[in-house]
Formats: structure tokens, C-alpha cells, sequence
């Protein structure tokens, strides 16, 4: 996909007009502002599954972060889309190819919807459209991981055809806060 090209457009279960598509350069702004938007949240919001984004990010973090995502993407390890509502990000999903030969049919999951857009249709959509075209460049195991206490997600990524295969006790430790992780996969060929 090429960069910033539309994916799809769909309207939300509130109403709003949704564009997934590629990152690209002149989303730098926009990313910072999404990732400071979510690193907030996670500062007082401890059950938020997001082990990333701790404190203020940087424009230099993001343009890292941005830079990364752009040059994986053409060599066909990531697999990159955001969410998109008037004009600013408000969810991002990814997965990243394992690169050793005897694994580059697999790759790593990660999602995020800021606050705000979460249980309105965008992060299924968004994970569906990244699972996609995730198959089509021939990465058909996907893993992820996701709080234990997080039903809601759970309940998604099983819908969407992941399967638990284990749990990491206290895999996550905020302050006095342990978290399990729960470990799912999903075989691409099988949806």
C-alpha cells in the first residue's frame, strides 16, 4: 500500500466519517499528538494495555517511530494503517514481520484507539483491514499479546479468529499493579 493511500472509509457506530490508511511523512504532527494523547491516558488510567508511550513523546521519538514504519513497509516487514477521523489519528495498528527466513511467515500485533473512539466499530475494522493485507504479503501467523483483565479485547481478537495459547504471570508491573498477559495467535490462512 502506498504511503498515506485510503484503505477504506466507513462511518462509526457514533456516526463519524473513518479512514484507514497508510502512515506517511507529513503524519508526524499527528502522531505525536495521538501518542501524547494516549501516554496521558495511560498515566492515570493503569489498566490500559499499552506497555509503550511511557511519559511525553517526542517530535524526534515520533519521527524515529514514523521513519521506521515508512522504511519496513517497502521492504514488506510492516504492515502499518491508521484510523482517521477529521483529520486526525485516532487509532493505529500494525504488524511487524519476523525477519529470520524460518519465521518470516509470522509477525507481531499491536493496536491502539484513543480514548474517546474505543467501542464504536474502528478498532475491529482497523485490525481486520491490517490482518488483510497482513495475509497478503504472506504473513500468516500472527501473535499478540493483551492484559488478562482486558475481556473487551479478548473478546475481540477472539472473534477475529485468535486463539489463547498461554498466559505470563505478571508480565506487566505498574507501581503495586501486576498484570497477566495473555498470549494469542491467529493462523491467516484459516479465516
Amino acid at each position: 500500500m502506498r504511503q498515506g493511500g485510503a484503505k477504506a472509509q466507513f462511518e462509526s457506530k457514533d456516526g463519524r466519517l473513518v479512514t484507514l490508511r497508510a502512515l506517511k511523512r507529513g503524519d508526524l504532527d499527528g502522531l505525536v499528538r495521538f501518542a501524547n494523547a494516549v501516554s496521558r491516558e495511560k498515566a492515570v488510567n493503569r489498566e490500559l494495555g499499552i506497555v509503550a508511550l511511557d511519559g511525553r513523546i517526542t517530535r524526534a521519538d515520533e519521527r524515529l517511530f514514523l521513519n521506521r514504519i515508512l522504511r519496513e513497509a517497502k521492504k514488506g516487514n510492516e504492515v502499518s494503517l491508521a484510523a482517521v477521523v477529521d483529520g486526525e489519528i485516532v487509532g493505529h495498528a500494525d504488524v511487524w514481520r519476523r525477519t529470520p527466513r524460518d519465521v518470516h511467515h509470522t509477525g507481531v500485533f499491536g493496536i491502539i484507539i484513543r480514548e474517546g473512539y474505543r467501542d464504536v466499530g474502528i478498532g475491529e475494522r482497523l485490525m481486520s483491514a491490517v490482518l488483510h493485507e497482513s495475509a497478503k504479503r504472506g504473513i500468516w501467523l500472527v501473535e499478540l499479546t493483551v492484559f488478562a483483565t482486558n475481556a473487551r479485547a479478548v473478546h475481540l481478537y477472539e472473534k477475529l479468529g485468535f486463539r489463547r495459547v498461554g498466559v505470563v504471570p505478571e508480565k506487566v508491573v505498574r507501581g503495586d499493579r501486576h498484570f497477566d498477559e495473555v498470549v494469542m495467535y491467529a493462523d491467516l490462512r484459516k479465516r
